[in-house]
């Protein structure tokens, strides 16, 4: 019997993401590859757009805003909010996203806004090579695709 079959209780390992090194160009080089970035932010649309009429609801795009980690910290650890706060951060975001104001975000806004994003953390990041966990498929993780000779990734799995 080998180590494995020892092992009592154990989980399957899942990939969750990598740890990359990157800086501010690593990001603005892809958002601002139309072609790439273009590409990147259809696919997140499609996928969101769960009924398929090419637009975003509040319920459809709200799962994007959360992964975006939204929420007020202080020291690391996030501040308590009710429901309601919650509920008025993700409309304000969406509000945000749907410039004209018609209650749907459509692939020409929502495009704009992530770049407006994608160009305002690389400013924030700037030459500083940062380390950080990106998740698999995510738009972070394509722009260190995008330029793959300055980055390198470990996997990481739990």
């Amino acid at each position: 019997m080998g180590m494995d079959d020892a092992r009592v209780g154990h989980e399957e390992e899942v990939d969750v993401g990598s740890v990359v090194v990157l800086d501010g160009s690593t990001v603005r080089e892809f958002a601002t590859d139309e072609k790439a970035f273009t590409s990147a932010i259809d696919k997140m649309f499609a996928s969101l757009d769960s009924n398929g009429d090419g637009v975003l609801s509040r319920t459809e795009i709200r799962p994007a805003f959360e992964r975006l980690n939204l929420e007020e910290m202080r020291f690391g650890v996030p501040v308590t909010k009710t429901t309601d706060e919650v509920n008025a951060l993700y409309d304000s975001v969406f509000d945000t996203f749907d410039t004209d104001h018609n209650n749907k975000v459509d692939l020409m806004e929502f495009r704009s806004q992530l770049k407006e994003i994608f160009l305002a953390i690389a400013d924030g990041l700037g030459f500083t090579p940062l380390t950080m966990m990106v998740e698999h498929g995510g738009l972070l993780q394509n722009a260190v695709e995008h330029e793959t000779k300055t980055c390198y990734f470990w996997p990481i799995t739990n």
